[in-house]
């Protein structure tokens, strides 16, 4: 037979604080997750830019030389920006012409802007200033 003070359980304070612990554990999960998915957005315009940064560098880089400053902008993709600049590089003579190159890719990542999100900074890929010779 059971004694009355002999019940096994819980409390109900001890309910209310596992609980509580239980919560904030979520809570602080949800936040991970929250954060390490914008990230995973970021990198990918990251990635992005950077991969038609390296596509115009090459392209500009295989061209025949051109005396003189040479720029340009293109819109590889809506929402990605893409300019490039070429600059004569010292005093050389053909066929060991330098040139510095240099192309800038933006990424405007702010879209449809939905009620109570902020807007994204656009990322921005700036390839090395390369000195290439070009013939």
């Amino acid at each position: 037979m059971r004694r009355l003070g002999d019940q096994a359980g819980m409390t109900l304070a001890e309910v209310l604080l596992a609980m509580t612990f239980l919560a904030m554990a979520l809570v602080a999960l949800l936040s991970m997750l929250t954060h390490g998915s914008v990230n995973v957005v970021a990198g990918g315009g990251q990635s992005k830019a950077t991969a038609y940064a390296r596509q115009m560098m090459e392209q500009l880089k295989n061209q025949p030389f051109v005396t003189g400053p040479a720029s340009g902008t293109d819109l590889p993709e809506a929402g990605i920006t893409r300019s490039w600049t070429i600059t004569p590089t010292g005093a050389t003579t053909a066929p060991n012409r330098l040139a510095t190159i240099q192309v800038v890719v933006r990424v405007d990542r702010s879209g449809p802007i939905r009620p109570g999100a902020r807007a994204a900074r656009p990322a921005r890929a700036r390839s090395a200033a390369a000195h290439a010779e070009r013939s």
